[in-house]
């Protein structure tokens, strides 16, 4: 199972300036959508005789470094990191050993979000 769902409302401003909808959008999409989604393939997997891996793809701020003018979306991929290792800890905990939770961390990749943000000439290169 791969968690690559991600949002940040298109929106680039900073948290003073965001509205309640779009901050709504990105911890709903990028935290309460991630753990309802390992819930289920989790629980898949551990009825299916070779279990299973999920895969759980973080973003700009899970590292910890800032992320002006979309902080709410770094803070959720921070909490990305957080969750996989407290879902491994919990599998470890039950002594599972045939499923199993990954963190991805792909580095800046192009997409239509990202390029939602590109103003400059330089950052519309990319």
């Amino acid at each position: 199972w791969i968690n690559n769902a991600g949002s940040n409302a298109y929106s680039y401003k900073p948290l003073a300036e965001t509205s309640d909808d779009d901050l709504m959008e990105v911890v709903t999409t990028n935290t309460l959508g991630l753990m309802i989604c390992c819930r289920e393939a989790i629980n898949t997997m551990l009825n299916q005789a070779r279990g299973g891996h999920v895969f759980n793809m973080d973003g700009a701020g899970s590292d910890g470094r800032p992320t002006p003018r979309f902080a709410a979306y770094g803070a959720t991929k921070r909490s990305v990191v957080h969750l996989t290792k407290s879902l491994q800890a919990e599998l470890q905990m039950h002594e599972v050993k045939n499923v199993m939770v990954h963190n991805l961390s792909p580095g800046m990749v192009t997409t239509d979000l990202l390029m939602s943000g590109a103003t400059t000439k330089q950052a519309k290169f990319f």
